[in-house]
């Protein structure tokens, strides 16, 4: 009984590999691309180290401060000021410089850049964890949508076979035990029937969590 067991099994999982589309994995992982949520943070995160890093970029005039002062022509403010010193009249221009935020400008502009190649760095792992995601939960579904197929024959065969055995049965063609036989076999398919229904739908919704579309609007 086990070899038998076995065998039903392994031919159950080789028949997932015809049905297997590849191109059809591609879509789904286009979908979770391009759907999921994740992956638009990651690349709202690209954007913004992104922004920064031009901010840095144009920056360079932040170590200098520009002084413009007007002081009047007229007559009577010819005369000095000995109290503020202003000795000097019309236009007057100032600049100053701050040695420190100039000398770290290079640095804020490599850690700019830094900060954009670590959050495309981050963007291409996750990629690859999703792409390895989708195949793991597409191949999952199609495991529960094979197994739904050999439960819904189980399930015909145990009620064809219970239905005739309780009309032998109700005949006195067949033993009480011969009934109850038929009777635990057909419960035990009709409950192996409503768990894979259960791990088919689950299965599905998981990979749908992933694409967030329906699987039917994904051809």
């Amino acid at each position: 009984m086990v070899i038998v067991a076995s065998t039903t099994v392994l031919k159950a999982q080789q028949a997932i590999l015809p049905d297997i589309s590849y191109l059809y994995v591609e879509k789904l992982i286009a979908a979770a691309k391009e759907n999921y949520p994740r992956v638009k943070t990651l690349n709202s995160r690209i954007e913004a180290a992104k922004s920064d890093l031009n901010i840095a970029k144009t920056s360079w005039l932040d170590p200098f401060s520009f002084q413009f002062v007007t002081r009047s022509n007229e007559a009577n403010t010819n005369s000095i000021n000995v109290t503020t010193a202003d000795v000097l009249n019309g236009y007057q221009f100032g600049i100053s410089l701050n040695p420190g935020t100039l000398l770290s400008k290079p640095s804020n502009i490599k850690k700019a850049r830094e900060q954009v190649n670590i959050a495309k760095y981050e963007k291409d792992e996750y990629a690859l964890n999703l792409e390895l995601e989708v195949k793991k939960r597409y191949f999952l579904f199609l495991q529960y949508e094979r197994a739904l197929g050999l439960a819904n024959k189980a399930l015909l065969d145990a009620e064809t076979n219970y239905n005739s055995i309780k009309l032998s049965f109700q005949k006195a063609e067949l033993t009480l035990l011969e009934f109850n036989n038929a009777s635990i076999i057909f419960n035990q398919a009709s409950q192996t029937k409503l768990q894979t229904d259960v791990g088919f739908l689950t299965a599905k919704a998981s990979l749908e969590e992933l694409t967030v579309k329906k699987l039917e609007e994904i051809k």
